[in-house]
C-alpha cells in the first residue's frame, strides 16, 4: 500500500499521538481490503449518539481526546441520543443523559460542528460533485453519494473519527469509479409519485437489492431533494443501499450511462400495486395512534412549512401528541419565519438534534405510532417494540387533531 510522505509522518507519530493512532487503524484497514493508497478526504459526518456508540464508543471519543486528537477536516455530526430541551419531561435517565452528555463534551473537544442532524447537507457540510468525504449515517451517505455525486462509503463510526482526525481513507470501495456502476435496473411504473410513495419506494428498492447499487428508471422529473431523501433513507434501511442512481435526474445517471457500458444483472419492475401493498405492510396497527412522530430523516424548512399549513388553526387532541424531528439551525428558521409558532400552538413538540430511532422511549407510555416516514415505520417497531401505521403527513395531522 503505497502512502505518502505526510501520511508516513502521521503513522509515525511526528503529528502526535492521536493521528498516529487513527492511522495506525486505517493503515490496517486498507491492507485488509487490499488498497492501493490513502485518499484525501474532504469532511466527515460521525456519530455521536450514545444510543448507538454505547460505553465502548464514548471511551473511543474519549480515547481521542485524552490523545490530543483534533478534527483537522469539517466534521458535522448525526443527532443526540436525547433532546436537550425535554429530556427531564421525556422521562430519560440521568445516567444516560450524563454518558450522552460526556460524548457530546468529547466530539465538541475534537472540534465536532455541533449541527446533530442525519441531514448535514442542510446545514452546511455539503460537498461538490465527485469530492470524497467519510460520512456515517446511512441515509446521509445514500444522500451524499446518490443525489450530490459525492463519494463515500457506509463509514463505521470508530473509522469516521479517525477520517477527521486524519483527513484521510483507504482507497476502497465506493471511492473507486468501478465500484459506481450500476448493477440492478428498476423500472419504476407507477404514475406520479408522492412523498410517501418515494418512502414506499426506497423500501421495496432496498427489500430487492440489499447490497447492490440500484439504478431506477421512470422517476418523475420533478422530484424534490426531499423525495430524494426520504427514498435513499427507506433503501438503506430495509436494505444496504449506499448509492442509488436515477435515470435523468441524479448526476452519475444524467448524460452518460450508469451502468458503465454492462447489462443489468437483474431487472425489477415496481408498480403502483405494489407501492400500495408496501405502505400496507408497513402499518402493522389499525388502532389509534397516541402519537405522530415525523422527522426521519430530519424535516426540511420546507416540510416545516407544510406541516405549519396543515395545523394552522387547528389543534391537537389532548391526549394525543406531536412529536417533530429536525436540526437546531432548521428548527430556529422555523421559528423566525412563523412556522414553529403554529406547529407548537397546535401543541407540537419539536425534539431538535435529536432522534427517535436512537434515543429511549424513557417514561412515555407508547404503544402505537404514526409516521409518515418509512425509516421510522421499519426501525421504531424492533428499536421500541411499537405498532406503526404508516401514512401521508396530512393523514397523520388529520389523525390527532380536533374535530
Amino acid at each position: 500500500m503505497e502512502i505518502s510522505g505526510y501520511e508516513r509522518e502521521m503513522l509515525e507519530g511526528r503529528h502526535g499521538q492521536a493521528k498516529k493512532f487513527a492511522m495506525e487503524i486505517l493503515y490496517k484497514l486498507g491492507r485488509a481490503y487490499g488498497a492501493d493508497r490513502f485518499i484525501q478526504v474532504a469532511s466527515a459526518h460521525i456519530m455521536a449518539h450514545y444510543g448507538s456508540l454505547h460505553d465502548a464508543g464514548l471511551e473511543l471519543a474519549e480515547k481521542f481526546v485524552t490523545l490530543g486528537g483534533k478534527f483537522c477536516i469539517p466534521t458535522t455530526a448525526d443527532p443526540l441520543s436525547i433532546c436537550h430541551r425535554h429530556w427531564r419531561e421525556l422521562g430519560i435517565e440521568e445516567a444516560y443523559f450524563h454518558k450522552q452528555q460526556r460524548l457530546e463534551r468529547a466530539v465538541l473537544k475534537l472540534g465536532v460542528q455541533p449541527a446533530w442532524t442525519c441531514t448535514p447537507y442542510y446545514v452546511g457540510n455539503l460537498p461538490r460533485f465527485g469530492q470524497n468525504v467519510s460520512w456515517a449515517e446511512s441515509s446521509a451517505v445514500a444522500f451524499a453519494n446518490s443525489v450530490i455525486g459525492a463519494r463515500t462509503n457506509r463509514t463505521p463510526a470508530g473509522l469516521n473519527y479517525c477520517a477527521a482526525i486524519t483527513g484521510r481513507m483507504p482507497n476502497i470501495g465506493l471511492y473507486r469509479e468501478e465500484n459506481r456502476n450500476g448493477q440492478v435496473l428498476v423500472e419504476v411504473k407507477a404514475g406520479e409519485l408522492s412523498t410517501l410513495d418515494y418512502n414506499a419506494l426506497g423500501y421495496l428498492v432496498g427489500k430487492i437489492v440489499g447490497n447492490k447499487i440500484p439504478v431506477l428508471d421512470g422517476l418523475q422529473p420533478s422530484a424534490s431533494v426531499d423525495h430524494l431523501k426520504y427514498l435513499g433513507a427507506a433503501a438503506a434501511s430495509s436494505g444496504v443501499v449506499a448509492l442509488y442512481h436515477a435515470i435523468d435526474i441524479t448526476p452519475e445517471a444524467t448524460g452518460r450511462d450508469p451502468f458503465g457500458g454492462k447489462r443489468p444483472q437483474e431487472v425489477f419492475t415496481i408498480d403502483r400495486d405494489q407501492l400500495q401493498k408496501a405502505k400496507q405492510e408497513m402499518t402493522t396497527a389499525q388502532a389509534e395512534p397516541e402519537v405522530v412522530a415525523v422527522g426521519c430523516p430530519h424535516y426540511s424548512i420546507s416540510e416545516l412549512r407544510t406541516l405549519s399549513q396543515l395545523l394552522e388553526g387547528r389543534r391537537i387532541k389532548k391526549n394525543k401528541q406531536l412529536w417533530v424531528y429536525t436540526s437546531e439551525m432548521t428548527y430556529n428558521l422555523a421559528k423566525k419565519m412563523g412556522y414553529a409558532a403554529i406547529i407548537e400552538g397546535a401543541g407540537g413538540t419539536f425534539l431538535e438534534g435529536n432522534c427517535l430511532v436512537i434515543s429511549p422511549l424513557g417514561k412515555r407510555s407508547v404503544r402505537t405510532i404514526m409516521t409518515d416516514s418509512a425509516k421510522f415505520a421499519y426501525y421504531l417497531p424492533s428499536e421500541h417494540n411499537l405498532k406503526i401505521r404508516f401514512s401521508s403527513t396530512a393523514e397523520c395531522v388529520q389523525a390527532i387533531i380536533e374535530d
